[in-house]
């Protein structure tokens, strides 16, 4: 037979509600008999609901969306109509509904709004309206006042005026009031926080301004004063900010925090609230009462420890669900658990002794349990580094105590043994961790793009018999003028006995060439693993041993690209680049060991996918100067630059480099 407190609590309450079901109505208690709508000045609205009986006590909550508020009449039959019209101002209608023990009023609203209610005899009022709660306040008060004067002397005002850090980085203006129903407006003015008190209750020692800047926290003065005679509060921050505001009995809490970046998850969860927003305004009711209402409002299941009671008094403003129980929970020194949609609450100490005992019932029960033995087939990962999760490191395993697991090398599996539950929970782990590793192609293209500068200028003599023309008295004469070639050729018209021509030939050439070698490797890598691409030589040297021998060792003179690229989550990639553009130099006279020159870019890029990135500034110069003269003659000062020529070289290499990732899906090979 199932004893958990949960079916037992279910069937408590089933029993009860079809026991009441049986019951004549006067057994309930009383019978809402109607419902009166009056306007009252300041935009409010007096909803008066009469009884036959004495007016049950109300307990009620708001929502925003939809705006609505919620009252609830506990023992309470209705004799009213289902819907009901209001129409003033914000109140538009209420729909009247009977759940189990209780009568539930639903007022629509036109936008949220504050409530109170307030019970005078058969009649139940319930304002609707901004300035409904203090004005309601204002009526209890004056009302105990006339009945009793001791209850006038409880209400002296406030008592003290604190300030803290809380653990999310906001600051919290705590206010301690000598008594919870002293009415309270609050509201934000010129970026500033007012809380007005009625009446002159500031002591004359907390009149004074707290500067809480070194706190760093977004509040950066506390005033305190007395304005046209009532109390007034300013809370002052910097930048922006949000606040809200929560009473628990006599305690009054302002928590201001920085606004939270609008592309930027939660935190911390527990620290951040995301429940819908609820208001809540009681004076000394119960704690379980207003966990029923929680439960009411969230459709959770609630199971309260027999422990859990006691009265708070509550003054929240749209506040989170989850942070209004969480609110009450901390000011009674209670916890709770929510496993699916049932709700347990009891005393923080009970809770934990629970836990600790289940814990122990756990364990004995796994150290009672049969072993099994399973063998597990590692599809892509390797078994070994599998092994080594599942083992953890200094008493970190994920298997029990009789648990083990061995490594079967041949077939990449793993032989575990241990408890039925523990090896479905090891197999869950492993379908996650064993799963094929994301793969890149990278896409090099090497470039050595080169460029040459050729220059020469000077003087050439040359012979030639062509070209022939004749005078009229016989004389060979040379009248061409030729421009054009690889130089530049001026017929002077000298002529030698052998009639072979001597030509001048001035060298004023400017010549700019270039080249390009490409090559163009592509590899794949799987994720975080590196990539090697090498085009070069080995450079043979011999090397003499210890004992005295030789061996013939070898350096590598290569370009040579290694690439390790890391996908991101957004599906981009990092790269950690390395390139290398070694060339043999000259010999060591000494050691005949081959000089090698190393040329190394070595870098890390983040770029998206298929995008490609330029890398370069590898450069090599080489630079020649050739002359050309006629012997002697080219020598002599001045005139010797008739007879010679100069031939300058300018030749620069750069290494650029284009590499291009792009990141292979499933079923995607390269082709």
């Amino acid at each position: 037979m199932n004893n958990s407190p949960l079916l037992q609590a279910r069937a408590v309450r089933g029993l009860l509600y079809t026991l009441l079901a049986m019951l004549p109505i006067s057994v309930w208690g009383v019978t809402l008999k109607n419902m009166d709508a009056a306007a009252l000045p300041g935009e409010m609205v007096e909803l008066r609901l009469t009884f036959d009986g004495e007016a049950p006590v109300a307990h009620g909550y708001s929502i925003e969306k939809p705006p609505r508020i919620s009252i609830d009449l506990p023992f309470t039959r209705s004799e009213l109509p289902k819907y009901n019209e209001i129409g003033f101002n914000n109140a538009k209608s209420m729909t009247v509904l009977e759940a189990g023990d209780r009568t539930r009023l639903v007022i629509n609203l036109q936008q949220p709004t504050r409530f109170s209610s307030q019970s005078d005899g058969r009649t139940l009022s319930i304002y609707l309206g901004e300035d409904n709660s203090t004005t309601a306040v204002q009526r209890e008060t004056a009302r105990e006042s006339q009945s009793s004067s001791q209850a006038a002397e409880v209400i002296k005002g406030i008592t003290d005026i604190d300030f803290q850090r809380g653990d999310d980085g906001e600051g919290e203006v705590v206010i301690a009031l000598s008594d919870a129903r002293i009415p309270m407006d609050m509201n934000e003015q010129g970026g500033r926080i007012r809380l007005e008190f009625q009446g002159d209750i500031l002591p004359q020692n907390l009149r004074n301004r707290l500067d809480v800047a070194d706190f760093a926290t977004p509040v950066k003065f506390i005033d305190a004063a007395i304005e046209d005679g009532n109390s007034v509060i300013i809370i002052e921050p910097r930048g922006e900010f949000e606040y809200l505001a929560y009473q628990t009995d006599n305690l009054l809490t302002v928590s201001v925090k920085a606004p939270e970046p609008k592309d930027r998850s939660r935190r911390k969860a527990g620290l951040s609230y995301k429940g819908d927003k609820l208001s809540l305004n009681f004076q000394d009711i119960e704690v379980r009462a207003v966990l029923q209402l929680i439960a009411d409002f969230t459709d959770l299941n609630l199971v309260a420890s027999d422990t859990v009671g006691g009265n708070v008094t509550l003054r929240l403003q749209n506040v989170p669900w989850d942070q209004a129980l969480d609110i009450v929970l901390k000011a009674k020194g209670l916890d709770k658990r929510l496993e699916g949609n049932v709700l347990t609450v009891a005393p923080a100490a009970e809770i934990a002794a629970r836990e600790r005992e289940q814990l122990e019932n756990e364990k004995q029960i796994r150290e009672l349990a049969p072993v099994y033995t399973d063998l597990v087939q590692i599809n892509y990962a390797d078994a070994e580094e599998v092994a080594k999760v599942l083992q953890g490191a200094e008493g970190a395993s994920l298997l029990t105590e009789r648990g083990s697991v061995q490594v079967v090398s041949r077939t990449n599996s793993l032989l575990i043994k241990d408890t039925q539950a523990k090896l479905d929970e090891l197999r869950d782990l492993i379908d996650q961790l064993d799963i094929p590793v994301r793969q890149v192609m990278i896409e090099a293209r090497i470039v050595t793009l080169n460029s040459t500068l050729n220059k020469e200028l000077g003087i050439n003599w040359t012979g030639n018999s062509e070209d022939k023309s004749r005078s009229g008295d016989g004389r060979e004469l040379f009248t061409d003028f030729t421009l054009g070639g690889s130089g530049s050729a001026i017929n002077l018209g000298f002529s030698t006995g052998t009639g072979t021509l001597l030509k001048l030939e001035l060298s004023a050439l400017l010549s700019d060439g270039g080249g390009e070698v490409i090559s163009q490797p592509k590899v794949i890598t799987a994720d975080k693993k590196t990539a090697i691409i090498k085009s070069g030589t080995e450079i043979p040297y011999q090397e003499k041993t210890s004992s005295g021998a030789t061996s013939v060792s070898f350096k590598d003179a290569v370009l040579g690209l290694e690439v390790t690229p890391q996908i991101t989550p957004d599906g981009r990639v990092i790269m950690d680049i390395k390139i290398n553009n070694d060339e043999k130099g000259e010999v060591d006279t000494q050691s005949k060991i081959p000089i090698i020159t190393k040329n190394e870019i070595k870098t890390q890029v983040l770029v998206d996918d298929g995008q490609t990135i330029v890398l370069g500034g590898v450069f090599k110069t080489t630079a020649n100067n050739n002359v050309s003269k006629v012997p002697v003659l080219g020598d002599i000062p001045f005139v010797g630059a008739l007879f010679r020529s100069t031939s300058n070289t300018d030749k620069k290499d750069e290494l650029m480099v284009f590499i291009t990732p792009k990141i292979i899906t499933e079923g995607v090979s390269l082709r």
